[in-house]
């Protein structure tokens, strides 16, 4: 087994050295050994966890998730840890695509403000009949349907 270095081991996962102090700090990501000089030193475990917190982070999970996840992940089987990240990844889409059902709703409102606005201004100071304050036509609201993740049992 390969043994590496905080600048080593920061080089290969992709992550800073001070990333690396701050997940040790927390107890995420613990050094394999010191040397004498107190230098901290990292093996391909290491790194196959940082490659693990690394997936995790860039789906969108947070530091007390994926912190829950390295403890499930600790335990040498894969399928705990797998059907947990698949619940999380599943949660964060169902919340992704909520807020995509939002913004989408809101990119219709500002099409038909601004098509609104883009008319003629009346003369005078701004009233109930003028583009600025009359709001137009509320455009429909669409529903978003989410159903079950295939193959799960009731």
């Amino acid at each position: 087994m390969s043994t590496y270095t905080i600048s080593e081991a920061a080089d290969r996962s992709g992550f800073s050295a001070s990333a690396l102090r701050f997940y040790e700090g927390i107890g995420l990501v613990e050094p394999t050994t010191r040397t004498e000089a107190g230098y901290r030193i990292y093996d391909d475990r290491s790194l196959a966890r940082l490659a693990f917190i690394a997936r995790a982070k860039h789906l969108g999970c947070t530091l007390e998730e994926i912190t829950n996840l390295a403890g499930i992940w600790d335990g040498d089987r894969c399928g705990p840890v797998q059907r947990r990240f698949h619940d999380l990844v599943s949660a964060k889409l169902i919340e992704a695509q909520r807020q995509i059902a939002e913004l989408t709703a809101l990119t219709d409102q500002l099409h038909a403000a601004a098509a609104q606005l883009s008319g003629p201004a009346i003369d005078g100071p701004c009233d109930d009949s003028c583009a600025c304050i009359a709001a137009g036509p509320a455009p429909a609201r669409t529903e978003v349907a989410l159903g079950t993740k295939p193959g799960a049992s009731k």
